[in-house]
């Protein structure tokens, strides 16, 4: 194999060449990385939060007990409101009655007994 100082220079100018280009690939390689494991990071931490907050809320909400209790006290209250409706109903019956008879006795007291 023959090496003149030409074919050298041009071994070396691709060497120099190549290396520039791999330590280039690796410079820029870590600090997009680095940059790509902080996004990660910060991903992570919000997601860390929303978890949190979902956690809490899900502790807050009320459970099938509480909501079967509400039920059965809805139901309950229901039934008192149909009670308290037939007295109401009972109650404006006997108001009724007995304005008819107020009438009646105002009416009397007014003719005089003339009737």
């Amino acid at each position: 194999m023959n090496l003149d100082l030409d074919t050298i220079i041009k071994l070396a100018s691709l060497g120099l060449s190549l290396g520039a280009v791999v330590f280039t690939f690796f410079a820029t390689r870590k600090k997009d990385v680095e940059h790509r494991f902080e996004l990660g990071r910060k991903t992570f931490a919000d997601h860390e939060l929303r978890i949190a907050a979902m956690e809490t809320a899900q502790l807050n909400m009320p459970k099938n007990t509480d909501l079967h209790r509400l039920e059965l006290t809805l139901s309950e209250i229901g039934g008192d409101m149909k009670a308290l409706r037939a007295t109401m109903r009972g109650m404006s019956e006997s108001m009724a009655r007995t304005e008819a008879i107020v009438n009646r006795h105002e009416t009397h007291l007014l003719d005089g007994g003339k009737s």
